[in-house]
């Protein structure tokens, strides 16, 4: 299949599955939602979700810094705008591309190739981040008196899911630290599935040897992954909070968590669908008192926001420096 059909298709599916979502949970919920949390809601989110940005931007300069680079915070901070406003409307992470190719136009000193090393190893951290509290967060349930509305041995999956994360967490840190050990062992057990991986990581690697060799600034940029993810999570607690929800903030900030984690796997463009629902059950185990499409609902009207403030974070970002698209490759 085509590209461009493979993404029209895409698209279509995502349009279809947020029509029915809205039609699911009556277009008249999210606004009375919106009504409740009100103007100082919307401007108190739009202040935690920059901190997160604020946060993120800080992060991915520490990364440059640690493969010898020194492009400027504030281009950086641009850079992502861009990005994240990107990957909102494309199913494969886009963004990505355009965010290296934004540090690049601004910063010409900065080859393209090292830009790809540094969003590379910002993303591969942010994605042991993910995996590993989506691995706490089934453990958690596994620990937790919840009952299930199903008659289904939930508790049988949800352990195995946890310890195939697990698996994965442990995978991505030996990638990480011991990169040519763990693809000579692929090879062994499957050369096609090691040549994959190499395509994945030989950008990846050039800065990640030099990276590695800095200890405090590794452990500099997980603790920068503290203030970041709490503040992309802190948007979802206003709005429970706000709209009259007050449930556990934890329970809140693992389940915005586990969507965040959806999207890494580009299924729609910016996870839209799939990473609502999915929250939304995270909490209906917790809470199953609160009918499902209302907390389905304000996942709704939390990624409704987050949408309108990346583009206009994006949008001024792109016009700012007169960001020609056209001069990124956008290849899936």
């Amino acid at each position: 299949m085509e590209v461009k059909t493979k993404r029209i298709l895409i698209g279509c599916v995502t349009v279809i599955i947020f029509i029915l979502m809205i039609i699911y949970i009556d277009f008249q919920t999210i606004i009375s939602n919106l009504q409740s949390i009100s103007i100082v809601g919307i401007v108190l989110f739009a202040v935690v979700y920059t901190l997160a940005f604020i946060f993120r931007a800080l992060k991915l300069k520490l990364v440059f810094n640690g493969i010898n680079l020194q492009p400027n915070y504030f281009v950086i901070y641009g850079a992502i705008g861009t990005g994240w406003a990107i990957n909102e409307i494309t199913p494969a992470k886009l963004g990505d591309l355009a965010k290296m190719e934004y540090i690049h136009q601004k910063e010409p000193k900065v080859s393209l190739s090292k830009c790809v090393c540094a969003v590379l190893i910002d993303r591969f951290i942010d994605l042991i981040i993910l995996f590993s509290i989506t691995c706490f967060a089934l453990f958690y349930i596994f620990l937790s008196n919840v009952s299930y509305p199903t008659e289904l041995n939930l508790h049988f999956f949800i352990i195995v899911g946890a310890g195939i994360l697990l698996v994965g967490v442990i995978g991505l840190i030996l990638l990480f630290f011991k990169t040519d050990w763990i693809l000579n062992i692929i090879g062994k057990i499957s050369q096609k599935i090691k040549n994959l991986l190499e395509r994945f990581v030989i950008r990846f690697v050039e800065g990640l040897n030099d990276f590695r060799k800095d200890k405090r600034r590794i452990l500099l940029v997980l603790l920068y992954n503290v203030p970041t993810w709490f503040f992309e999570s802190l948007t979802l607690v206003i709005i429970f909070y706000l709209a009259g929800y007050q449930i556990d903030f934890v329970i809140i900030i693992i389940a915005q968590i586990i969507t965040f984690f959806t999207k890494t796997i580009p299924v729609t463009p910016g996870g839209w669908g799939v990473s609502e629902i999915i929250g939304a059950l995270f909490i209906s185990l917790f809470y199953q008192i609160i009918p499902y499409n209302e907390l389905l609902s304000l996942f709704v009207l939390d990624h409704i926001l987050r949408m309108v403030y990346v583009f206009i974070y994006g949008g001024i970002s792109t016009i700012a420096i007169n960001f020609k698209f056209k001069d990124t490759e956008f290849k899936s």
